[in-house]
């Protein structure tokens, strides 16, 4: 009896782990985050999520960050474990006044930092008197002299937050041209290493271009390479972001600005490479779907499996409700506006859910509102759903 007992134990166990992934509900919209009343300023900006499946893990949790004004010298981390249906404050990362963060869950082992620790990453300001809910930063006067791309981890899946290092220090927080900060930071891993790209105004000859530097440990960090720059100096691409599609390339998006271009002041352009260290020479591309529209401002790009064959790339932008999809690896004539049925909003982040058919939005509010929240809401990739599952990459 008690073998008996023990192999249906067993047997029903294995069936639980073949059993396919059973996604929630569909939602459009959950809040996460709701500035206080008593808060002098209700602003947030700069959501950031990441689904943590890089180290053997099957209980799709989801971490988000975002920049709350004035946010007292933290940035929250908030948890979800019923798919981004509702949301907790897990912790908060110290550090002087932090902006435009990222999360980012290392696939590998990177030095002393186990494959699964957590990374984040923000632009770190100590700043002299309140910040600005406009979020101006035309002027410098209220802030120190320096912008610093900050790394941090947490070892106990985002509970606790330890600094690591420091991976870039610009000027102070200026967006005029001649001004030498850095912004708007985002993590990958490449053959062994971290790569943090990045906003760089500290090149003389460019107002602005994009950057990136590498680290086999975290604590030290590689020179300076370029990933974008422009030969007309006024011109200031920004706001990198980068994935891997199903064909091994990798698409980096970006916004170019200022451009007079009808409706798109800040157009997204991007490029595709066969290295993410390599997009200095790569062919550049505006973003334009079949129907004319040109995305504007703040891109972010994922790639998922679903939609076809070839799956599909996915970029979001900061003036359109609508997504932007391509299931041509990114061919310049097969982009297509697809409604989501959610909002617009400043920099909204993507996350490819485990069954890879469901993406999760999560926004961050618009950019300059004074009374805004972070929200999430999902959408259904068209097309032939992917086969595969994608609830942990674990090998």
């Amino acid at each position: 009896m008690r073998f008996r007992s023990l192999a249906t134990l067993v047997a029903a166990s294995f069936a639980l782990l073949a059993a396919p992934y059973t996604p929630p509900p569909i939602f459009t919209n959950t809040t996460i985050f709701l500035p206080p009343s008593d808060w002098k300023s209700h602003a947030t900006q700069c959501a950031r999520v990441t689904l943590l499946n890089q180290a053997c893990e099957t209980d799709n949790v989801l971490l988000t960050t975002f920049t709350i004004n004035p946010n007292d010298t933290y940035l929250p981390v908030y948890k979800s474990v019923d798919g981004g249906l509702t949301w907790a404050e897990l912790s908060r990362i110290h550090g002087g006044f932090l902006m435009q963060p990222f999360l980012y869950e290392l696939p590998m082992q990177v030095g002393n930092y186990l494959r699964g620790t957590i990374l984040a990453t923000a632009n770190v300001i100590k700043f002299k008197g309140n910040f600005s809910s406009t979020g101006n930063f035309s002027s410098s006067g209220n802030f120190s002299s320096t912008t610093n791309i900050d790394i941090y981890a947490s070892k106990d899946k985002g509970e606790n937050w330890d600094f690591v290092s420091r991976a870039a220090t610009g000027g102070a927080p200026n967006s005029t041209n001649g001004a030498d900060p850095i912004w708007e930071p985002f993590i990958s891993t490449y053959d062994g290493q971290v790569v943090v790209y990045y906003s760089d105004s500290r090149d003389p000859l460019h107002a602005q271009k994009l950057s990136h530097q590498t680290s086999g440990n975290l604590l030290t960090w590689g020179p300076v390479v370029n990933d974008v720059v422009n030969a007309n100096y006024s011109l200031r691409p920004g706001m990198t972001v980068v994935a891997q599609m199903g064909n091994g390339k990798y698409i980096l998006t970006y916004e170019l600005g200022p451009e007079a271009l009808p409706g798109s002041r800040y157009p997204v352009h991007y490029r595709i490479a066969d290295s993410l260290l390599e997009f200095e020479n790569a062919t550049d591309f505006l973003l334009k779907s079949q129907d004319g529209t040109v995305p504007n401002s703040a891109p972010y790009v994922v790639w998922t499996p679903a939609g076809g064959s070839n799956g599909t790339v996915v970029v979001s932008d900061g003036k359109y409700s609508e997504l932007f999809l391509n299931t041509e690896y990114g061919d310049p004539g097969a982009w297509s506006k697809v409604s989501t049925g959610l909002g617009s909003s400043y920099s909204r982040s993507l996350q490819v859910m485990p069954n890879n058919s469901v993406v999760l939005m999560v926004d961050g509010g618009l950019y300059r509102g004074a009374n805004t929240s972070v929200t999430a809401g999902e959408f259904v990739i068209p097309g032939p759903q992917s086969v595969a599952n994608a609830t942990s990459t674990c090998k």
